[in-house]
């Protein structure tokens, strides 16, 4: 028989990741005045292992931020164990795709991602304004999108958001 005054029920903590972009820019101004005003949260978590490792960098990129909207710069390995360990609403910034794909086999579960901004660059086809992608990274979307991970590309959050099967359509 047990004894219901010494059991205790674990409480886990964690984030409740309300929107994750990927965009090679991380914070910039676009971020903050336009997607935190349709996405509000409390925190930005920003994945980059050169600014998770960059305490100077970091804290520039903190100055775009609004005032009560926390900011952790973390490496691909650190993200788990952040998220894991807040209990805030997160918009979570990647610099590009193959970052969520390391995210995902580390175990984050991502809801859903928004392809917001890769650059045109030679080997990658122009998606919509802002926004071109590779086979590499349509490969890796692919693979992101056969977990159950919605894929959309909206570079702006006026703009209306285009499918993923739309994006392979123009691939």
């Amino acid at each position: 028989m047990s004894n219901k005054n010494n059991e205790r029920a674990e409480v886990r903590i964690m984030a409740e990741i309300k929107l994750v972009r990927v965009d090679y820019r991380l914070i910039h101004g676009q971020v903050v005045a336009r997607w935190l005003k349709v996405c509000p949260v409390r925190r930005i978590v920003l994945v980059d292992d050169v600014l998770g490792s960059d305490e100077f960098m970091s804290d520039i990129y903190k100055m775009a931020v609004p005032k009560g909207t926390d900011v952790d710069m973390v490496t691909i390995d650190k993200a788990k164990e952040v998220l894991d360990n807040t209990d805030d609403t997160v918009f979570l910034i990647s610099k590009d795709i193959e970052t969520c794909l390391k995210l995902v086999e580390k175990g984050v579960e991502l809801p859903a991602i928004n392809v917001g901004a890769v650059p045109n660059e030679e080997g990658r086809k122009l998606i919509t304004t802002g926004v071109a992608i590779s086979q590499k990274e349509l490969d890796m979307l692919e693979e992101l999108n056969s977990k159950g991970i919605e894929i959309t590309v909206q570079p702006m959050p006026e703009i209306s958001a285009i499918s993923f099967d739309a994006v392979k359509r123009k691939m």
